[in-house]
This record gives structure tokens, C-alpha cells and sequence, in this order.
């Protein structure tokens, strides 16, 4: 059987273009990569927030480093709390020049890059890939392309996501706290939340993602910088939307010569909607299984992708569900009584010591040994919480 490519990656996002990258290490692989859009990265989607674990997995080139940042101010509709680690914790990154930074990377490394080149079917036994340009047969298909993934509908999975909006403001005077983000709660966007996120000097990306239509979080997002006194002297100079994926442990990563990752592969943080990191952690494993499988000329190796990713990250990321599932419970009333109690009992001090971006399980645990868990609640819901978390 003839293939054109080893390895044909659909979408040249963050996490397609770092896996086309450690494939070409490969000097033997013949890799691809197709995109629907001409210019890869835009337009932006990103809150542009990252954990400095990323330097564990990926290069992030200091020149596209915006802004770092140690803590964050939480809101609730009456009540505020602040937490922050003693070092900064995460960096802001421009995400438009970042995404064409691993693109780039990945072409100076032999990979070629084919766009626009939109997918429109899918043949998962014979590896073809069909477009209006013509045709691409590969030994394997990867399906990186994002939260409405053709190649993820082809593998029969429901295409489950949230609608996200962003602005970004400019203010005529300097950002106050440029080390500290702030985030808003309230029962209306559940189960999202609002972020503002200062990204320069006199530059805030403020944006919200939730269950509603993007033209319901537009003025949800318009109405909260007019009535907010931080914000509302500000003048919006864009606005970006999107979709984010929902995590959805049942999804089907691979079948015959078809493996997803990434957004395709709702491959998210339940709480927050963000995926760069575990994105680029499941680069790792689909390497691994990628070259097995063509090393061994047998695509039953695959499966030892979805295997592994399903055995290291399902447990954290049903942590981080029934945490969803529990801040869906409350109304206004009940996150003020949650932020005050924390305040009450050292709440602060907690988040700031055990609070980890990434590995959110680890504060679960210490919430659930102090007996927070089930105690910081009203006690008309703390019982349906309690069923959440058997």
C-alpha cells in the first residue's frame, strides 16, 4: 500500500505543530500538516494564561513572554478573596505569535506544511483524507483540529463545548497590580467564570466563557466593564470568540489509522477551559505509541495512546468535574456564604499554599481532609455536594 506521508496532522495549532516537531525527530518520518486557515493562530482564542510547568514540556521562547503573574484576586457577587505563591506562578503569553513560533519550529524541522487545505471527509481505514483540493493518504491521520473537530465527528463523538468571549481594554493609566489576575463568580455564568487579565502595562484581556450564546456573553461582558469602577473608564480596542471544548472522559481517541489529541480530543481543564499544558503532555504519549506503530507496521499499537492518557489524566480531570458540578449548585447567596467562610477559616492562606493551575486535585484533597468540602455550604445543598464527591 502506498501513503504520500507516514504521518498527516490535521491542524497546525500549538499542540499539532509540537507533535509534527517530535515526530520529525524521526529523520526516517515523512510529516505533514494541514490547515484550514491561511494564517495559523489567528484569529486569537486564548486567554493566553499558562502555568510555568510549560517549560517542563514545550520551549517558550522569553521575547513572547507579556506579563507574569503570582496570585490572583477571586470575587465573588459581595466578597473578595486573595491568594498568591511567594515566586510568580504563571505567564501571560502572546498566544498569536506563540502558535506560529511552534508552526515555524516544526517546518525548519522537515515537516511540510500544507494550507488552507480544509478537511471535508475522512476515510479512517485507508488513511485518506479528502479536501477540494484533492486527496492525502498517510500510514496515520492525527486529528488536531480543535473543538469542532471533523476528524473527532468521523470517530462518532458528540462535539460538546462552550461559547468564550474576550475583549481587550486599554487604560490611559498603569495596570495597579500587573501581578495578579482577577476572576468573578456568579450563578449566571456557571459553568464559567469572568477573567481580567493584565497583559501590559495599561492592557487587560477581560473575557468570560459559559453556556450562553456569544452574543448573550457579549453583553454579559459589556455590561460588567460599564458597571465595574476598575474597568469601566476603559476603552475595548477587540473583541475575540470561540468555542472551548468540554472534557468528556467517554470520547473515542482512536480508531484504525485515526488518533485525536488536544481540543479534538476535548483534551481541557473542566474548570477553566484551558488545554496547552496537558495538550503538550499528550505529545508525549502519542509519540511514543506513533512511533511504535509504524516502527512495528502494526496500527493496533495506537491504542496504547488513548491507554495511557485516559490511565494518567481521567482521575485528576474528574476531580476537576465534580468541581464544576458542585459551583453549578450555587446561587449568589450560597458564593457569598462559601467566600466569607473562607475568609473565616484561613481559606486564603490554603488556596495560596496547596492551589496548583494545573493539578487542582491536590486543593480538593486538603478541602476535603479540613472537612471544607462539606461544611462551607449552606446546609439545604451540602447534601446533594456530598453525593457529588461519594
Amino acid at each position: 500500500m502506498t501513503f504520500d506521508y507516514d504521518v498527516t496532522i490535521v491542524g497546525g495549532g500549538p499542540i499539532g505543530s509540537t507533535l509534527a516537531y517530535k515526530l520529525a525527530k524521526n529523520k526516517d518520518l515523512q510529516i505533514a500538516i494541514v490547515d484550514k486557515k491561511k494564517n495559523i493562530g489567528l484569529p486569537l482564542q486564548c486567554a493566553g494564561i499558562v502555568s510555568k510547568k510549560i517549560l517542563k514540556f514545550n520551549n517558550l521562547p522569553e521575547e513572547l513572554i507579556l506579563n507574569q503573574v503570582k496570585g490572583a484576586h477571586l470575587h465573588s457577587p459581595n466578597y473578595d478573596l486573595s491568594v498568591s505563591k511567594k515566586e510568580n506562578e504563571a505567564y501571560i503569553i502572546d498566544r498569536v505569535a506563540y502558535d506560529q513560533y511552534l508552526l515555524n519550529r516544526a517546518k525548519e524541522n522537515g515537516v511540510k506544511v500544507i494550507n488552507p487545505f480544509k478537511v471535508i471527509g475522512v476515510n479512517t481505514k485507508d488513511g485518506v483524507i479528502t479536501s477540494e483540493k484533492g486527496q492525502i493518504k498517510s500510514k496515520i491521520i492525527i486529528g488536531a483540529d480543535g473543538s469542532n473537530s471533523i476528524i473527532s465527528k468521523e470517530l462518532k463523538n458528540k462535539q460538546k463545548y462552550f461559547n468564550g468571549s474576550q475583549f481587550l481594554l486599554k487604560s490611559e493609566d498603569k495596570i495597579p497590580e500587573k501581578d495578579f489576575v482577577e476572576l468573578y463568580v456568579k450563578n449566571q455564568i456557571f459553568p464559567g467564570f469572568i477573567w481580567a487579565i493584565p497583559t501590559y502595562e495599561n492592557i487587560y484581556r477581560i473575557g468570560l466563557f459559559s453556556n450562553h450564546t456569544c452574543g448573550e456573553e457579549i453583553g454579559i461582558l459589556e455590561n460588567f466593564i460599564k458597571n465595574h469602577p476598575k474597568y469601566k473608564n476603559m476603552e475595548i480596542i477587540e473583541k475575540y470568540y470561540g468555542k472551548i471544548p468540554i472534557y468528556d472522559k467517554n470520547k473515542v481517541l482512536v480508531k484504525d489509522r485515526v488518533l485525536l489529541i488536544g481540543d479534538a480530543a476535548s483534551q481541557v481543564k473542566p474548570t477553566s477551559g484551558g488545554g496547552l499544558i496537558l495538550g503538550f503532555q499528550s505529545t508525549e504519549i502519542a509519540e511514543k505509541a506513533i512511533n511504535h506503530a509504524i516502527k512495528e507496521d502494526n496500527i493496533k499499537y495506537l491504542r496504547d495512546y488513548e491507554k495511557t492518557f485516559k490511565k494518567n489524566y481521567n482521575k485528576e480531570l474528574n476531580y476537576q468535574l465534580k468541581v464544576q458540578k458542585t459551583l453549578n449548585l450555587l446561587s449568589d447567596d450560597n458564593l457569598d456564604y462559601f467566600f466569607k467562610q473562607l475568609k473565616l477559616k484561613g481559606g486564603e492562606e490554603l488556596i495560596s499554599t496547596y492551589g496548583d493551575m494545573d493539578e487542582q486535585s491536590i486543593l480538593v484533597k486538603e478541602f476535603i481532609k479540613k472537612g471544607y468540602l462539606f461544611t462551607m455550604f449552606p446546609s439545604i445543598i451540602s447534601h446533594i455536594i456530598k453525593k457529588i464527591w461519594d
